[in-house]
């Protein structure tokens, strides 16, 4: 949602994500919802201090309940929902920011909120075992970064997410991406924003839309990400991330 860049527009990027992308469960990042929205379908945490804007999860008619993690280093950055669908099965959905550290590093936070995720993942959280996970959010990672960084470090944490067993649903696609984030110093199509599904949900991804348009241009430096699945023969459940700035949902 970009709030700390574009706050003066954020009612109008609200609307957008409830009028126009109008997802059944979205993934935001740098978000600021209105106490009011706090209060329906949401999860969310503020990162504190000078940021007053954080990670959460809003789903529309569904029930939805926060998931606490044994251990949360970046509560503001992480935020774990559970979602009940209408046949009563339940997902849980994971929005996530890849947070800068003090050396302009996000792939060092984005680790360690894989192992603190590692709990929940490995179904030791959960009396049911293992859950279905959705996963996305602005990450702040790419494996355009390696070469600048001379390292493989980002391969490796998009290797962890594997080994979670944990697919990238544009996978099935197109192995070229449109760009997620539009920096105003450089050229480059950057793609930092990403959504992953367990096995048995990514099988069931029908499409997979990165937005672009001249009101998103205005809304955030972030494109909308938004991934549908067919959940049910009988029904489509469609789910948005965006950096939230989209991430799940506005850009």
């Amino acid at each position: 949602m970009a709030h700390w860049t574009h706050r003066n527009v954020a009612d109008k990027a609200w609307g957008y994500l409830d009028r126009e992308i109008a997802a059944d469960v979205a993934l935001l990042q740098e978000s600021a919802p209105t106490p009011e929205r706090q209060k329906r379908g949401c999860v969310w945490r503020e990162i504190g201090g000078t940021r007053r804007w954080g990670s959460g999860v809003m789903t529309r008619n569904l029930s939805l309940t926060e998931v606490h993690l044994e251990r949360n280093d970046y509560p503001g950055a992480l935020t774990v929902g559970e979602v009940t669908l209408p046949d009563e099965s339940t997902l849980v959905v994971v929005s996530i920011h890849g947070l800068l550290d003090v050396h302009g590093y996000s792939i060092t936070t984005l680790h360690r909120m894989l192992s603190d995720l590692t709990p929940l993942f490995n179904g030791e959280l959960q009396e049911r075992g293992r859950p279905r996970v959705i996963l996305g959010g602005d990450l702040n990672a790419s494996i355009q970064f390696d070469p600048k960084q001379r390292n493989n470090s980002h391969r490796i944490f998009f290797h962890r997410l594997e080994d979670f067993g944990l697919v990238d649903c544009q996978g099935a696609f197109s192995k070229e991406r449109s760009r997620t984030l539009r920096h105003a110093k450089s050229d480059s199509p950057w793609v930092n924003d990403y959504m992953f599904a367990s096995e048995n949900l990514a099988g069931k991804v029908v499409s997979y839309e990165v937005i672009e348009n001249p009101e998103i241009l205005a809304l955030s430096d972030h494109n909308p990400l938004v991934v549908t699945f067919d959940l049910e023969e009988r029904e489509k459940n469609g789910v948005a991330s965006k950096r939230s700035a989209a991430r799940a949902a506005i850009g």
